[in-house]
């Protein structure tokens, strides 16, 4: 049994193709956000719930920064990989014994079945090509009672982190309400996807996991501060309150 940790949590123009009778949309990589205070908050998520240990793969790197510090917080092992070379170079001047980086795509993983304890998926399923494909690669690259780790846009949060593009002009501000939109509409403008809670909660379970959490995870403001700094101040002491309140703490920028 695969289990998944589901964080109900917070490029390029898209295009879309059509396979198997599912619209399949590309999309650009988004900006690496492994910040200090973000790694703390998200990854402690994960470490309270016990999870960090054994050997973890981070799929979907970018620079590093989350894989070094899984190993930091518990994780004897952690292999980073990522679809853009680039990344991986500015990765591997991250030197650990205990991690290593590969240059691979998300949909075909280079490793054998069962290899891994636990798969992080941190802001990378909204990026990739075949969503489901991806999630199959980690399906078979997990170890039986493996735990998968989502995160991904949510759209009850109003606002679109990834800015937005109409026509060749790119708004690189938050657009507001542009999550709560149809999809077949909001995706003309998009930079990424975005999903609802139950989108992702079945599409992960369709793949074969089993969800054994469902959270929210909040905005730090750390990488994009859209608000000023004393007011960002006040609002992260209030986090572990507002994730607390029944309605509110759906507001979450990821799933």
């Amino acid at each position: 049994m695969k289990q998944a940790w589901q964080a109900k949590a917070s490029g390029g123009r898209a295009h879309q193709t059509r396979v198997r009778n599912r619209i399949i949309q590309h999309f650009n990589p988004g900006a690496p956000t492994a910040e200090p205070l973000n790694i703390k908050y998200r990854l402690g998520k994960i470490r309270n719930l016990g999870l960090l240990k054994g050997t973890w793969l981070d799929c979907g790197c970018a620079d590093g920064g989350y894989t070094v510090a899984m190993v930091d917080l518990g994780v004897e092992k952690a292999i980073g990989v990522d679809a853009l070379e680039g990344r991986i170079v500015q990765a591997r001047e991250r030197v650990h014994p205990a991690v290593e980086f590969l240059h691979a795509s998300a949909e075909a993983l280079p490793f054998t079945e069962a290899s891994f304890d636990g798969v992080l998926l941190n802001e990378v399923l909204e990026h990739v090509v075949d969503e489901v494909q991806v999630l199959r690669e980690i399906h078979r690259v997990l170890r039986p009672r493996g735990h998968l780790v989502v995160l991904s846009p949510n759209r009850w949060f109003p606002f679109e982190g990834h800015g937005m593009h109409i026509g060749g002009h790119r708004l690189g501000f938050p657009p507001p309400l542009l999550p709560w939109l149809p999809s077949r509409i909001s995706r003309r403008f998009m930079y990424a996807r975005n999903y609802w809670p139950h989108e992702l909660r079945d599409m992960v379970c369709n793949e074969g996991f089993v969800i054994r959490t469902a959270d929210f995870v909040w905005p730090m403001f750390e990488v994009f501060p859209w608000l000023p700094y004393p007011v960002m101040r006040e609002y992260r002491k209030l986090v572990p309150a507002l994730e607390r309140i029944p309605f509110i703490r759906r507001f979450g920028v990821s799933n």
